[in-house]
């Protein structure tokens, strides 16, 4: 046992027996429930938003669905105690809470008058309730009801006519993820291809495909460059995923899904929490949350999150990994129905002696080898197998800033900017092996740097014609991306040897020369309308258009395409949909690589068609979705004479399954599924009926949580299936597939007035070695590790 991991088994110990101690000392969580604790609830229907905020409460509330019925809530963000909280829920509704000796809450008009004296006094009715929340333990942490649409706004789940998943604060907090390989753990849609200290950063794919380089990542729903570099999760509320094509909603795009970072906004109570934590490895971190208002009528709203981590990573003999980041979110209620906003996130992070290229297989382990070919045996993450010198580093600015303003009754407007600044120097390297494992290694010298400028106007609103009603969406973008290299990159062959036993080359002392090339600018405008039409209660009707235009001022390439989108959702009840949706995608068209025949030949952008249809349900305890689908996507490919071309497609079929479930009131559940026929549709020989590199037939994940009665302890546990995939064209060559299980305990109590949560978490129990794969490199895949963390709300 290393003495990293006997000093985290020692605070662990220590941290349980404090925690024991304070807990036979306190009080139990339910007498406490009266005090301030933090909310993230999104918005939603209001009987359905009340039931959010009576189980994570732990207060019943009666409701009678005549008083709520049309009725809508934007939701709670903040520390609030449970009066607060419900006069901000409530407030200008047409209904108020009115608390019970006993503790629980009924709802009645807000026009009758206030509680009776004893003189006076006005019996409680007896409603026939249709929501009633359970006791304190009867908490759903992990369900959201709402998800950002790109340019159709704020949605619920529910209505919404594509597959999306959403990472709530909490989920992300109690598995203590740090990247967004983590976060995305639960869903089985989402294969894992690189992560942040074997490789460059987390990459991942969707339904098959892996996000966008350029434009795969939002933050707030406007576009950002991240791929090179993770964004830390620490200044995010929720990671929503949009699945599959998203032309419509939000431009050039890879079909496989949109990730979007939704940011933490200023509280309009005061916050301050503390967060700490420590790995086995000896990487350990500190982090701080503050958030409130102040000035004239609290008009003026502050975040602000620090944090900083430093240590070994988990890569044995000479892995480091030290970042800090610092946020920044304003707002400002010049009017009642008028908000300015701002923010701004400051990121640096540096890894040494494993974050790389990639591992790339072919036959002869020679570094001019570039066919794939079948990959070695997995090496488990913890060995070091890249030299000692190599050295990947991240700055990162994102900033923006933007103004809504509801105009007219039902009718908004919205003027947004987003912007971002990453520069990574790298002194990386990369592995050529074939099956035996025998290799030549090269390090790569260089700096790149990508400026995004994100812009969008937007307007929506509400009219009528006879019976049908519209929610209409007219809006206006514009992007630019522009990325520069450095002209005078260098290289340097390392040495050959054998992964079984690694070598020690000398350094080659490579220097970092600065970017000063441009490779790239492109600008992406579009200008779109959409309707959404509600035919009765129970029918809508999506139809949207989009014109993308797209020019390339590098390699003079200017044209535009439409794109639009069409779906229908049945509602036969409030908690029941049924949905199919048509979208077209557009995405930036390939570039001819340096070795082919016709290298730097740009082709035309690549058009996407998706057809899905689905079904979703949302019930007060579960939540259950399914989703089959169907992508057509251009392929791209050289073919026998070297010549790089677009010709053909891929056909992606899928069903996915995903269910969130409290199966008692102390145990809960998230399981989900997914199957996938990804294969290629090509006159050219080889390819036909083939199954798309880098695509596993099935993938499978469970999540499970047991609350231990009156202790304030919880177990949890979880398991991840990804199956085997090829990673070359022609299906010659395959990486197996793999298993990994989780386990962790978590203690909830109350210091005074202060909330602690205690969480100590183990990731790949089994310590399983595994390669994670793209279409054409690996990246050795994180070992057991041990976490330990505590987290403080004052």
């Amino acid at each position: 046992m290393s003495a990293h991991l006997a000093d985290v088994l020692r605070a662990s110990v220590m941290a349980a027996s404090v925690a024991a101690a304070l807990t036979m000392a306190g009080n139990a969580w339910a007498q406490t429930a009266a005090g301030a604790r933090s909310f993230s609830i999104g918005p939603g229907p209001l009987d359905v938003t009340l039931a959010r905020f009576g189980n994570e409460a732990g207060v019943p509330i009666a409701v009678d669905p005549a008083l709520t019925v049309g009725l809508d809530s934007p939701g709670l963000q903040g520390t609030y105690t449970v009066e607060e909280a419900l006069r901000v829920l409530l407030a200008g509704q047409p209904v108020e809470a009115v608390s019970n000796p006993g503790g629980s809450y009924w709802l009645r008009p807000r026009t009758l008058p206030a509680p009776a004296t004893a003189e006076t006094s006005v019996p409680i009715p007896t409603l026939t309730p249709v929501i009633v929340t359970g006791a304190a333990d009867d908490i759903d942490h992990y369900r959201a009801p709402a998800a950002s649409l790109g340019v159709l706004g704020d949605r619920p789940i529910i209505e919404a006519p594509y597959s999306i998943e959403v990472v709530t604060r909490d989920l992300m907090d109690n598995q203590q993820a740090d990247s967004l390989v983590d976060a995305l753990k639960n869903d089985a849609s989402v294969t894992p291809i690189s992560n942040n200290i074997g490789g460059l950063s987390s990459q991942i794919a969707v339904r098959g495909v892996g996000l966008d380089l350029l434009s795969g990542r939002k933050v707030d729903g406007l576009n950002i460059f991240s791929w090179s570099s993770d964004l830390p999760l620490e200044h995010f509320e929720q990671i929503q995923l949009l699945k599959g094509a998203s032309g419509f909603l939000y431009g050039f795009a890879q079909p496989g899904g949109i990730v979007n970072f939704i940011s933490k906004r200023p509280t309009d109570t005061p916050l301050r929490n503390v967060l700490t934590s420590v790995t086995d490895s000896g990487t350990f971190l500190l982090g701080g949350d503050l958030g409130g208002r102040f000035g004239s009528e609290d008009r003026f709203g502050y975040r602000v999150n620090v944090v900083g981590e430093t240590g070994d990573s988990y890569v044995k003999d000479g892995g480091r990994v030290q970042r800090g980041s610092a946020s920044l979110a304003l707002d400002w209620r010049i009017l009642p129905k008028l908000v300015w906003r701002a923010d701004v996130l400051a990121v640096d992070r540096q890894v040494t002696a494993s974050s790389t290229w990639g591992i790339f297989p072919n036959a002869t382990g020679s570094d001019t080898d570039f066919v794939v070919a079948q990959p070695p045996a997995a090496i488990p993450g913890s060995k070091r197998i890249f030299s000692p010198f190599t050295r990947y580093e991240t700055r990162s600015w994102v900033y923006g800033t933007g103004v809504e303003w509801t105009f007219a009754d039902d009718w908004r407007a919205s003027l947004l900017y987003r912007g971002s600044v990453m520069t990574r120097g790298y002194l990386n390297g990369s592995i050529f092996a074939n099956a035996a494992g025998n290799y030549t290694e090269v390090q790569y010298a260089g700096t790149d740097r990508f400026d995004t400028d994100d812009v969008r106007a937007l307007v929506t609103g509400k009219v009528r014609t006879g019976p049908v009603s519209h929610d209409l969406t007219f809006g206006l973008s514009y992007g630019r991306i522009r990325t520069f290299y450095s002209s005078g990159s260098t290289s340097a062959v390392l040495g050959t040897g054998n992964l079984s036993r690694p070598g020690n080359f000398p350094n080659p002392g490579l220097t970092v020369p600065p970017a000063d090339a441009l490779g790239s600018d492109t600008i992406q405008r579009a200008v779109f309308i959409s309707d959404t039409a509600h035919f009765g209660d129970h029918v809508d009707v999506i139809l949207g258009l989009r014109h993308n235009g797209l020019k390339d001022t590098v390699n003079g390439y200017d044209k535009g395409a439409y794109t639009p989108t069409a779906a229908v959702v049945l509602k036969p009840s409030p908690w029941l949909s049924v949905y199919t949706s048509y979208v077209e995608a557009l995405e930036q068209g390939a570039t001819a690589p340096l070795s082919a025949a016709n290298a730097q030949e740009v082709f035309a952008p690549l058009k996407t068609k998706q057809l899905e249809a689905g079904i979703k349900a949302e019930r007060a305890r579960w939540s259950a979705s399914a989703a089959l689908f169907r992508i057509r996507r251009g392929l791209t490919y050289t073919d026998a004479n070297n010549v790089f071309t677009q010709n053909g497609e891929s056909r992606y079929n899928g069903l996915e399954l995903l269910a969130k479930a409290r199966l008692t009131s102390r145990w809960q559940v998230i399981g989900s599924v997914m199957f996938l026929d990804a294969r290629n549709e090509t006159a050219t020989a080889g390819l036909a009926g083939k199954f798309v590199d880098g695509t596993p037939r099935q993938q499978a994940k469970l999540y499970s949580e047991y609350r231990l009665a009156d202790t304030g302890f919880t177990l949890t546990a979880g398991v991840q299936y990804y199956g085997s995939r090829p990673i070359d064209a022609a299906n010659t060559a395959t990486v197996a597939g793999f298993t990994l299980f989780d386990a962790g305990l978590r203690y909830e109590t109350r210091l005074g007035s202060t909330r602690a949560i205690v969480r100590f978490n183990v990731d790949n129990i089994a310590n399983r070695a595994y390669w994670l794969a793209s279409a054409s490199y690996l990246t050795q895949g994180a070992p057991r590790t041990f976490k330990l963390g505590a987290q403080f709300e004052f």
